[in-house]
């Protein structure tokens, strides 16, 4: 019997898109030879009687309109194999947008497409750790070791910096506007970052007080991006996967995701790839933005290839946007993407009665006629453990040692240039250490334990207990008297919640300016304290000269009675609970 289900399944016939159009004729076949009402067909198990369709996709159904009731209803029928290939291929555009909330079926359907194009070139972005993209067999660059130069094109700069900071309102409309001009202007006498920062402090010297707003603004946002050893990716005409997830902030991730972007669209409007797949998980970090390039590339891809984009809602993709896509396969919406669909009931009736791994092509050509409803019957080959296999990326100047990256690391050396641009923990700066050298995360935490009690024994480094998504954590930041990365660490997480949750930040502050709150928003201030200053004095001055709420960010639990005792406006809380009281603000300040 096995053996007769392993031949049916290899000489399986699939239906394609002339059948897919016609289906109601194709599958007008009783799924039953047994008078049964149309209410006790819908006890059937469907997964049983679709599990022969395993590794393909299988038309499940068809949703039609109910003529007597004046709605819609389900068309039970003989279930087929779709061959989605073709589906998309024969439509004029081959742009494909794949939606659903979480745990639909998106990433089993996503495998399973890329899988059917393998004898294209596939450049995938992935955003995860370890995410499902990294399994497919397609050798895989960590983007943080050969990140594109982003001062060879100050106007990718500058759209790359938009989209990664003001993908959604967080700022000032007077700061927006500067922005651009500011950044074009000093990325074109910059070659590195540190000359980037230096022309910040030379303009700022001759600024508005505005214009010194957006300076210090730029300043802070542009910390989170600095990588060192960036250089020109080369790639080879072959399939590839990026994964972003190494890099330390969502900012730089999608920073220099757009710029890889831009790169590669550029090769191929002058035709040096051609034909070629962009996939992109995660896609709402950066479709939200109307400076990404996804825009353009979305509307002029078509003769030089196809974009696909997986994201959770309709609604991250702005509007222009989500017109160029022509296959739009859907699984189970929330009720705002619902709504977007109310030009065709019929359509948002079937996507309303979806079930876990079903979904429907919103854009079907007959969708004003029936809408047929298809579902991916996994074969195990999805999540199978297939080895990550590491493309090779030479770098100049390194001789080809452990994972060909040189034979000697000084974690000392490596440890300090980890501290000197932000905040970290030894299980974090042990993956950082692992990748770039190719070695085991083990033996290089081990290593960097080792090292940082040796440098905290001589006062270079200070280390502060940290409350990290609820679990308790030693948190370790350089004390070089020209550094706070402590202090701007938690500045940075708490603007990145506060972006997360929609809540508009007027301005940031740069350290050193003793009359500002680090955080300005419309209705509330936020300070962040690490607890090292002795004195309270000039956050009392601040807490009297403004009339909101004030929120004071510390470290840990234990800090909190600190600053407890500084007015009835004042609340104290861990990073963890900010999210939480933004979320549900009828909860008090009595967080611990």
């Amino acid at each position: 019997m096995n053996k007769y289900l392993e031949d049916q399944n290899t000489h399986m016939r699939e239906y394609g898109f002339s059948e897919l159009i016609n289906a109601r004729r194709v599958l007008s076949k009783p799924l039953i030879e047994l008078p049964l009402r149309d209410e006790q067909r819908l006890f059937y198990d469907l997964s049983r009687r679709l599990r022969r369709f395993a590794g393909h996709t299988a038309l499940a159904y068809n949703i039609i309109p109910d003529v007597e009731r004046g709605k819609f209803r389900r068309e039970e029928c003989s279930a087929r194999a779709a061959n989605l290939r073709d589906y998309i291929e024969h439509k004029g555009n081959r742009n494909v947008s794949i939606t659903g909330v979480s745990g639909q079926g998106k990433s089993y359907l996503t495998m399973h497409l890329l899988r059917k194009f393998e004898d294209r070139q596939r450049i995938i972005f992935s955003f995860k750790p370890d995410d499902h993209e990294v399994h497919l067999g397609i050798p895989v660059i960590d983007a943080k070791e050969c990140l594109p130069n982003p001062f060879r094109d100050v106007n990718a700069f500058s759209e790359a910096y938009m989209t990664a900071f003001f993908g959604e309102k967080v700022s000032s409309g007077i700061q927006l506007q500067q922005t651009p001009a500011f950044l074009q202007e000093i990325a074109s006498q910059s070659s590195d970052w540190k000359s980037f920062m230096k022309t910040i402090g030379e303009k700022r010297k001759s600024a508005s007080k505005n214009q010194i707003e957006t300076l210090n603004a730029i300043e802070q946002n542009v910390k989170s991006l600095i990588v060192e050893d960036m250089g020109s990716v080369e790639l080879a005409n072959e399939s590839t996967v990026f994964d972003f997830s190494t890099l330390p902030t969502k900012q730089a991730q999608n920073f220099y995701a757009e710029l890889m972007l831009r790169q590669i669209y550029r090769e191929m409007e002058d035709r040096k790839r051609t034909d070629v797949l962009i996939c992109i998980d995660e896609a709402h970090r950066l479709t939200k933005s109307y400076h990404t390039i996804l825009d353009v590339m979305s509307r002029e891809i078509r003769d030089k290839g196809m974009l696909w984009i997986i994201t959770q809602n309709l609604i991250d993709i702005l509007p222009e946007m989500r017109a160029n896509f022509g296959t739009k396969f859907t699984f189970k919406l929330g009720d705002a993407d619902l709504q977007l669909l109310s030009y065709n009931s019929l359509v948002r009736f079937s996507v309303s009665m979806l079930q876990p791994k079903q979904f429907v092509d919103i854009e079907f050509p007959e969708s004003n006629s029936f809408a047929p409803v298809l579902t991916y019957m996994p074969d195990g080959s999805e999540y199978r453990e297939t080895p990550r296999i590491l493309a090779a990326v030479r770098e100049a100047g390194m001789e080809e040692g452990a994972g060909g990256r040189g034979k000697d690391i000084d974690y000392r050396e490596e440890v300090i240039r980890i501290l000197s641009n932000k905040m970290s923990y030894a299980t974090e700066m042990g993956k950082e250490i692992s990748s770039k050298y190719g070695i085991e995360k083990d033996q290089a935490k081990l290593r960097i334990k080792s090292i940082l009690e040796e440098m905290k024994n001589n006062n270079e480094v200070g280390r502060v207990k940290y409350l990290r998504e609820g679990k308790p954590i030693v948190m370790y930041y350089s004390k070089n008297p020209n550094l706070s990365n402590l202090h701007t660490g938690m500045q940075s997480q708490a603007v990145d919640i506060l972006t997360e949750l929609g809540v508009a930040v007027n301005r940031i502050s740069t350290t050193g300016e003793r009359r500002a709150f680090d955080i300005e928003t419309d209705f509330f201030m936020v300070e962040i304290e690490t607890g090292l200053k002795h004195s309270l004095e000039d956050l009392k001055e601040r807490i009297a000269g403004t009339n909101l709420r004030v929120i004071i960010i510390v470290p840990n639990r234990e800090l909190i009675d600190k600053y407890q005792g500084l007015g009835e406006r004042v609340m104290v809380m861990t990073m963890d609970s900010l999210r939480e009281i933004l979320i549900e603000p009828e909860k008090k300040a009595s967080y611990k």
